[in-house]
């Protein structure tokens, strides 16, 4: 569909904006794909004269003189190829081109540093990057670097750096001495240290144990990026400094050690100036005795934060510590010893946990994102939309992060659903050599149908727990294959456990969690969709652990179900001209 600002660019170019008209096109391209298309194909006409650049010589005193020459030579070959493919229309780019020329030479850009950051960022690699950084860059909030360092012939340079109260990110190359490009993965594997300090370097911003999280190193197209989030680090009492600095030390490229040594300064002035908070506080109580609190809204460059602490009222803490007991489910890791049926405490644990979910609606009513605690695809529970990620700041109170909300005045928290969990007694007695042949149907106590399908013994390859240690655990097991249809607002069923003939319990775990961890068979994986009805059906594979040989039955059972609860009226409007 064809964008009515479109038509904007084309005036943009020939500079017949006001300022704050040229502005506002600015944040528009900066959110609308659209736009950003036709820009793209503005630009690449316009690169054509990126030859021209090339073929300048350092600046002599006549420089202008010999700009303009070279300009007016070029167009007159251009116009006369092309003139019969492009007709009068390109006689308007040379002349645009040219316009800009002396202004791309000074400031490296072309038009305006908004358009700069947006076509020649790192961070707009379209495969690679993240949108929100995009989004970021494509403001302004990102900067080139032009740091080296250079030891045993090995030059690594930090590219450029994005500028976000959310994260510091920095895009990182690396280069032998015959300039050849070096692999990421020995970038990577060189990463000694990286820590965020005040200007004078007197006081640390993170963590220093070996195992330092704070810092997250990946791989980024060809080039390697290291993101630092900066949420939960500064408080009323321990405000952010306006400038820091980034130290990244790398020990060791590929097999050649060495020490390279990069200090980056970091200007927070126009990110925490772009940064705004909504204070909202809002708080609302389901019939269940879920109890949750709307803190605050932050609006920053890279994305939109939405703060919501949820927490169970006493009457709930009470009701599921009623049943754990009677159930026999025990929340206290230390009762277990080594070899230990670890069903009661996974059981117990699920029982604590509540969840919910939300959507956020613009001022036209229209959902626009929304957070589910429920993982599973949209088919099932409601479209995250923009969604980037969150975390539990503390125990009680979750940040969410979205794309940047544009072009609103307002918003809507909607409370969507409140997830809880419930104790069951489903269990499904199987003779394993039978079942391929005659597959066994039961249905449990909430009206959810289970049919078991059949069995057959694997060993599987695992990650290891720790990263560090690149051999894989082999583990030896059965997988039963399985389909169910589960009851109108049950979501799911947890905390399965097997029993075979001779009493001894095996861990279960879904077969998708097999290939997270490290097994490559994708059949594993389970598949969940919902019906018209509403119904939600699994087609799905179980994982049981520690199986030599095929015992003549298992006794399958879970023990809790999740249970979506949509008996809730809740909505916060939030001002964001605040």
């Amino acid at each position: 569909m064809n964008c009515v600002k479109s038509k904007q660019l084309e005036k943009y170019f020939e500079e017949q904006l006001t300022p704050l008209e040229s502005r506002q096109l600015e944040e528009h391209v900066a959110g609308c794909s659209y736009c950003r298309d036709l820009l793209h194909m503005k630009l690449e006409d316009l690169q054509e004269f990126e030859v021209v650049l090339n073929e300048i010589s350092p600046l002599p005193n006549a420089f202008t003189y010999e700009i303009k020459s070279k300009i007016k030579a070029r167009e007159v070959d251009d116009l006369e190829n092309r003139r019969k493919k492009k007709g009068l229309h390109i006689v308007k780019k040379l002349t645009l081109a040219a316009a800009g020329l002396a202004a791309a030479i000074s400031l490296g850009v072309f038009v305006s540093p908004t358009f700069a950051s947006y076509v020649n960022s790192l961070f707009n690699i379209e495969k690679y990057g993240y949108e929100g950084a995009k989004i970021a860059a494509e403001k302004g909030f990102s900067q080139k670097l032009d740091m080296k360092v250079v030891d045993k012939g090995i030059t690594i340079e930090a590219k450029e750096i994005l500028v976000d109260s959310l994260a510091l990110a920095v895009i990182v190359d690396a280069k032998d001495q015959n300039g050849k490009k070096i692999p990421p993965d020995d970038l990577l594997q060189g990463v000694q240290k990286s820590i965020l300090t005040d200007k004078s370097e007197k006081k640390q911003f993170e963590r220093t144990e070996p195992d330092d999280s704070d810092w997250y190193c990946t791989q980024y197209g060809d080039y390697i990026i290291l993101t630092r989030d900066m949420q939960g680090i500064f408080t009323e009492q321990n405000p952010m400094p306006a400038e820091m600095l980034v130290h990244l030390t790398f020990n060791k490229i590929g097999n050649t050690e060495g020490k390279w040594q990069l200090k980056i300064p970091v200007d927070m002035t126009k990110a925490n100036v772009a940064t705004k908070q909504i204070s909202v506080n809002e708080k609302y109580t389901s019939p269940q005795g879920v109890s949750l609190n709307l803190k605050d809204i932050e609006i920053l460059p890279s994305a939109t934060l939405v703060s919501v602490e949820a927490k169970q009222t006493k009457e709930l803490e009470e009701k599921i510590q009623s049943i754990s007991k009677e159930k026999g489910f025990r929340d206290d890791f230390n009762d277990f010893k080594k070899g230990d049926d670890l069903t009661p405490f996974h059981a117990a644990d699920a029982l604590k946990n509540t969840g919910f979910a939300y959507q956020l609606l613009d001022e036209r009513g229209t959902v626009i994102a929304g957070r589910d605690d429920f993982g599973v695809p949209k088919a099932i529970s409601i479209d995250t939309g923009s969604m980037q990620g969150g975390y539990s700041q503390n125990n009680y109170t979750f940040r969410n992060s979205f794309l940047p909300i544009r072009d609103t005045k307002k918003l809507t928290f909607k409370l969507h659903a409140i997830y809880t969990n419930e104790a069951t007694n489903f269990q499904a007695r199987l003779n394993l050599s039978n079942l391929s042949r005659k597959p066994f149907t039961k249905k449990d106590a909430f009206g959810n149908t289970f049919t078991f399908k059949g069995f057959k013994l694997k060993e599987w390859e695992l990650n290891n727990v720790d990263a560090s240690i690149k051999e894989k655990i082999k583990v030896k097991g059965g997988l039963i294959t399985y389909e169910a249809t589960l009851a109108r607002d049950i979501m799911s069923t947890d905390v399965w456990s097997a029993k075979d003939e001779t009493g001894k319990v095996h861990e279960v775990y879904s077969g998708g969690y097999l290939v997270a961890h490290g097994d490559k068979d994708q059949t594993l994986v389970t598949k969940t969709t919902k019906d018209e009805k509403g119904l939600v059906h699994i087609e799905g594979v179980m994982a049981i652990e520690d199986i030599e040989h095929q015992p003549k039955e298992l006794t399958l059972s879970y023990h809790t179900v999740k249970k979506q609860h949509r008996d809730v009226d809740w909505k916060v409007d939030i001002p964001l001209d605040k």
